[in-house]
């Protein structure tokens, strides 16, 4: 339960920190479990921030910027061979260290997903240019396990896409063009189709082998029966697979 006591971060430094990450007040009330009232007297000034806020500040900042598909730039660093060295064993050969430079989050998911299905990838990392991790090597091990589904890989994105136009489709039956009751079925039933075809996608297990064709032909269809997907899962979609076209070639 959060007190209120006095702390260090600022009302001015509070309201950076929401914006940074993309928080509406309503959002940042959601995160924080108070209302979106408290969280204007926060950055009024009205009302002391409680303790505690800068450290949660810091933690879901990161997760945040974890989940966010379009952070970047951002370095991929991994090993060829093992870094442990067992002291009872034989001596192995040196692990070399590689770097791969990628523009975007999903880009270094994508091709971390295509390594790890190789021999001769270990201990790998995703590091900001700022020097900060985004990754470490435990959190890439769960995102590999499929047990991060916040991460965002072609599979998460696409499942995430599919969400949203469901979620969405009823502004496309009942939007300003308002349709008919008898038009109304069959419009929802072809979102619903498209829907799937994502979804489908998404749990293929040859998901990181997808064409980037197969998602924009779901796409189009989706946006002439009235809806426009959002444009950062979109994106995150496209900049992962192509990224993996460009290693591959």
């Amino acid at each position: 339960m959060i007190t209120y006591l006095e702390m260090n971060v600022t009302p001015e430094e509070f309201t950076t920190w929401r914006k940074t990450h993309g928080l509406t007040q309503e959002r940042a009330a959601d995160q924080f479990k108070v209302t979106r009232t408290t969280i204007q007297n926060w950055e009024s000034g009205a009302t002391s921030l409680p303790s505690g806020v800068e450290d949660l500040c810091k933690i879901w900042g990161r997760r945040f910027r974890q989940v966010n598909p379009g952070v970047g730039p951002l370095t991929l660093i991994y090993s060829d061979a093992p870094m442990f060295v067992n002291a009872f064993g034989p001596r192995s050969r040196p692990a070399m260290m590689h770097q791969e430079a990628f523009a975007t989050n999903a880009a270094a998911i994508a091709r971390l997903m295509f390594l790890s299905a190789h021999e001769g990838f270990h201990n790998a990392f995703i590091m900001e240019e700022s020097g900060e991790m985004l990754w470490n090597a435990v959190e890439i091990s769960a995102i590999i396990r499929g047990d991060d589904h916040g991460a965002p890989t072609i599979s998460n994105l696409l499942h995430a896409l599919a969400d949203q136009i469901r979620q969405t489709s009823i502004f496309a039956v009942r939007g300003p063009n308002s349709l008919t009751p008898a038009e109304i079925i069959p419009r929802k039933s072809e979102i619903d189709a498209e829907v799937e075809k994502l979804v489908a996608m998404s749990r293929s297990d040859a998901v990181n082998d997808i064409r980037y064709t197969e998602v924009d032909a779901v796409l189009l269809k989706v946006r002439k029966l009235g809806l426009r997907p959002s444009d950062q899962l979109v994106s995150g979609i496209a900049q992962a697979i192509v990224s993996r076209y460009n290693y591959e070639s």
